[in-house]
């Protein structure tokens, strides 16, 4: 077993009876997730695999144990029913290891981090040698280290599956992979391993001194530590910090509307149609937004009977108050409007500004 920088965790098993297909729930000991990459022992691609066939799959969130039986269960609230009970047993077995922690000594962690990971040969060589494509490991998964810390054994475990369930809120294919788990407060190995492995680190419930020489770390090595004593907080922090893995996202930023009064269709050099506007809301811009709205090119749509009638992309051609040419118009002016390579504008007809803005959010 094995975790690859892209791909997640790799496991090999035997099927020893039913069948396993992708996108099956999938639990091994406290460890669980969903099939996402299936192959045989001849490195081909498979959509489901029968008894006593040896496969290698991709999709555990964390590191199973090396020995341990897995299984496959119909739905995800049913797989995490099971290891939400398989932790408390293993909780109260003082004489095992805790239950978050990786046992070195069946499973292989392999990380390719600092001038290794921005040079592309040593992370091809490991793919091939785990007989894994480029285009497998990159397609649409999104893979986003993290460090966790928190007071106590407990409160870790639950911050690492409230974590881990975030992956479930999104809609992109998100591997969030918690490559440290450790109670108490973040020090200087801990921003050293975030800074080398692009990580950033989530603190729960931690009370007291913080340590000086970390922080210092941490502000000088740009590692973002986000720390909350309550957990709806931290998640909400977490998604902040993981929407800046997301690709950006289309976002319109509304300006102002306004409401066609009446039309004059202009003749001679400036031939045009001009709508007559009352504002009702925001502001209308000739070509760019205020300066608290970050100077934003300005675009506009016409909507008749709740539908938008105008192409994407329309441009003011002209925006004029008192036959004076301005940049803007307030709500409860009016206005005359002229709109580029668009005149079917008629009385009664909406009028609205806005802008598009590309934004990384958590989606």
């Amino acid at each position: 077993m094995l975790r690859l920088k892209g791909l997640g965790v790799v496991v090999d098993v035997i099927i020893r009876s039913g069948s396993l297909q992708k996108g099956d729930c999938i639990v091994s000991g406290i460890n669980g997730g969903r099939v996402k990459i299936l192959k045989d022992a001849n490195n081909i691609s498979l959509k489901s695999a029968g008894p006593s066939e040896p496969v290698r799959i991709s999709g555990f969130r964390t590191l199973p144990k090396a020995g341990d039986a897995l299984v496959c269960v119909k739905s995800e609230e049913i797989m995490n029913d099971i290891i939400e009970r398989r932790q408390v047993l293993q909780d109260s077995d003082t004489n095992e290891n805790d239950s978050y922690r990786v046992d070195r000594s069946s499973t292989m962690d392999v990380q390719i981090t600092g001038v290794a990971s921005k040079q592309d040969f040593m992370k091809q060589n490991i793919l091939n040698r785990y007989t894994f494509s480029e285009d497998e490991t990159s397609s649409d998964m999104i893979r986003i280290p993290v460090i966790l810390k928190a007071d106590a054994d407990g409160t870790l475990a639950a911050l690492r599956d409230s974590v881990l369930n975030i992956a479930n809120e999104s809609q992109l294919n998100l591997c969030i992979d918690p490559i440290s788990l450790n109670v108490g407060h973040v020090n200087v190995s801990d921003v050293h391993l975030a800074s080398e492995s692009g990580a950033s680190i989530l603190c729960f419930n931690l009370k007291g001194t913080k340590d000086k020489d970390a922080m210092h770390l941490a502000a000088s090595s740009d590692v973002d530590i986000r720390g909350h004593n309550i957990i709806y907080h931290l998640l909400d922090e977490a998604k902040d910090i993981f929407s800046t893995y997301c690709p950006p996202t289309a976002v319109e930023v509304f300006h102002g509307k306004a409401t066609v009064k009446a039309v004059f269709d202009i003749t001679g050099k400036n031939a045009g149609r001009i709508a007559g506007l009352q504002v009702n809301e925001g502001n209308l811009y000739l070509k760019k937004s205020e300066k608290e709205k970050g100077f934003l090119d300005c675009e506009y749509r016409v909507v008749r009977g709740g539908a938008v009638i105008s192409p994407d992309g329309l441009q003011a051609e002209s925006l004029k108050r008192l036959k004076e040419e301005v940049t803007d118009v307030r709500r409860g002016d009016e206005c005359g409007l002229g709109l580029r390579d668009f005149s079917d504008v008629e009385e009664g007809d909406s009028i609205e500004c806005f802008s598009i803005t590309h934004e990384k959010i958590f989606v």
